[in-house]
């Protein structure tokens, strides 16, 4: 491996290049784990998110850009403007890969440019450069305009929106024109640095690992993709869409603001319709062969002159789908081009739309700017998200997310929320124990972090499943940190924990144990979490991990889960999390023990 770390400080405007120690390799790997050292040792506690003292840091795994299949990922991590806390996100496509290909494993960018800027970054050749004919374009025209400007039709080009540059504290950074890093306001990070992208094109493939045992394992997981095709994977087949079927069945499909878990009108937003009405393209990540995703032929659609656009992902489907009342799919499709076009995060676009429209409807909310937020009302929707992407009347106060808008407005009990983080589009009120797995994330309510792995409903102790949550939560974080796709659960058979230490031996080639591979996954988990406690000041962590009242105290009114609550009751959330923190090595109050940290070799 070359361990090389690229550091761009956007204030002098140098840039230089650094090695990443072996120490440090071995013991985070790369992605979510290089993201939590990295913020945690070279971030000052307190600071503000929006200020120079961020830093924004894009983290590939050891086996992007190499043979293994399934990897075109990479993260993008920094402090949250929206939470205050630790944020990673990922996304797909080639970015990552490009990133590695250039002959970088980290790129940490700090300081503010004084005028808008983008990087060109072209293998060893680095610039900082102007970037004022791009500040006001949206996310595609950006991406056009910098390939032309750099004559290189196949750079990969991470860039914002005009929501970024309005520093929404719900914008996103988007790669490839359509695959977003949707969570915490990173995009608001990058407008406040005047950083309107990041551009890349690299030669090499990277050399390190075992290339047999490489080869090995790119031709055991493609087997294994091909095998879950032919028996009929519907993710092979349909994408995420497929999964608006399953949540609605399972009652954790988000309608009208968490209300329900079940949309009356859920049969009109599914992939049979999406298939039925729109011509798709399969538009694999690099080296995928499952191929999850798709665009659509745009050339029916009047409000656009794309040829191709975006097919709508099973998150946006339910938030701005069900969640807001919305059953035409075109609409949909619309307010998902729009949202990438601008640079908005559709789930909390969606959550806070819908925190709106549920207090406006329950006549908590009054006023001209109100009146039309009803449900289902799409021109109000639409009219919304410019307002929010431009920081203009009630959108200057959605800008700044549901806690600040709740607290402004006094409708706490309709923000649904985990830390700040408005919740992904699965109802905790109708899987066991996947309440915990919201409450206990470092980032707040990502779908993303980990599922106990049962199908039961909450109707008995989570304590149950604690065991298979904290596994679970292991596997996510050592595939966020190889990294490869959370997807691979959809291979045959799937990706658990042996494959990826198999996998950590092919790209390390070296011998690696489980117990090595489940102390690089805790030191990771822990390590956020301390990043989270230097900023919670007086209070403490148990404080941060709850869930909205309405989960735990409004029993779902319909469906297979009907009269559930996300648990039992406040006893059994307790004892739950107690149990949590002691086989995460807390003590009773959240923190880290002395013992714990010991074990995992954490010493700052």
């Amino acid at each position: 491996m070359n361990n090389n770390l690229l550091r761009i400080n956007l204030t002098e405007g140098t840039v230089t290049k650094e090695k990443i120690p072996d120490s440090v390799v071995f013991q985070y790997m790369g992605g979510t784990g290089y993201l939590s050292y990295f913020l945690y040792k070279e971030l000052e506690a307190q600071i503000d998110p929006l200020s120079s003292d961020n830093k924004i840091i894009l983290a590939p795994g050891p086996i992007q850009g190499t043979r293994i299949p399934i990897s075109g990922r990479y993260s993008v991590g920094t402090k949250s403007p929206l939470t205050g806390f630790f944020i990673d996100a990922n996304a797909g496509g080639f970015f990552g890969s490009e990133i590695r290909m250039a002959g970088y494993d980290l790129i940490i960018i700090e300081g503010k440019s004084e005028n808008p800027c983008y990087l060109s970054i072209k293998d060893d050749k680095v610039e900082i450069k102007d970037a004022q004919q791009l500040w006001g374009q949206r996310v595609h025209e950006t991406d056009e305009l910098i390939k032309t400007s750099e004559n290189e039709p196949k750079m990969r080009v991470l860039a914002i929106g005009p929501a970024g540059e309005n520093l929404v504290k719900i914008s996103c950074t988007t790669s490839d024109r359509f695959r977003n890093a949707g969570r915490g306001g990173i995009g608001a990070v990058f407008g406040s640095k005047n950083l309107k992208a990041v551009a890349i094109k690299g030669s090499n493939r990277p050399t390190n690992g075992n290339p047999d045992k490489i080869d090995e394992m790119r031709k055991e997981l493609n087997k294994r993709a091909k095998t879950a095709k032919d028996d009929g994977h519907m993710l092979h087949k349909h994408g995420t869409s497929w999964l608006v079927n399953i949540a609605n069945h399972n009652t954790q499909f988000p309608t009208r603001n968490f209300q329900s878990g079940e949309f009356e009108d859920h049969e009109k937003i599914t992939h049979e319709v999406l298939d039925k009405l729109y011509k798709r393209f399969r538009r694999p990540c690099f080296q995928c062969p499952i191929a999850c995703s798709e665009t659509l032929d745009a050339s029916d659609f009047e409000w656009t002159d794309e040829k191709e656009i975006a097919k709508p992902e099973y998150e946006t489907l339910g938030m701005m789908g069900g969640n807001l009342g919305i059953s035409d799919i075109e609409t949909i499709i619309h307010l998902n081009f729009l949202c990438n076009q601008l640079g908005l995060d559709t789930i909390s676009t969606g959550s806070s739309i819908a925190m709106t429209m549920e207090a406006v409807g329950k006549g908590l909310l009054t006023g001209e700017e109100f009146k039309n937020l009803r449900f289902g009302n799409k021109e109000a929707i639409f009219d919304l998200v410019y307002k929010i992407a431009s920081r203009e009347g009630i959108g200057d106060i959605l800008a700044d997310g549901i806690i600040f808008a709740s607290k402004k407005w006094g409708i706490e009990d309709l923000a649904i929320h985990s830390k700040g983080l408005p919740f992904a589009a699965w109802d905790p009120r109708g899987k066991l124990g996947l309440g915990l797995s919201y409450a206990s994330a470092a980032v707040g309510a990502s779908h993303l972090r980990g599922w106990p792995t049962t199908r039961e409903m909450p109707d008995k102790s989570a304590v149950e499943v604690v065991d298979s949550l904290v596994h679970e939560q292991d596997v996510k974080t050592i595939k966020d940190s190889l990294t490869i796709c959370h997807f691979t659960h959809s291979i045959s058979p799937p990706l658990k924990f042996e494959g990826c230490r198999r996998i950590a031996e092919a790209v390390w080639d070296k011998p690696v144990t489980d117990e090595e591979l489940t102390n690089i996954a805790r030191r990771i988990w822990i390590l956020k979490r301390m990043f989270n406690i230097r900023e919670y000041g007086d209070k403490k962590p148990f404080e941060f991990d709850t869930l909205p009242k309405r989960f735990m105290t409004e029993p779902l009114p319909s469906g297979r889960a009907k009269g559930k609550t996300a648990f039992v009751n406040e006893e059994d959330f307790k004892k739950s999390m107690l149990s949590l923190y002691e086989k995460r090595g807390l003590n009773n109050e959240g923190y880290p023990t002395e013992e714990a940290l010991e074990k995992l070799g954490i010493k700052f």
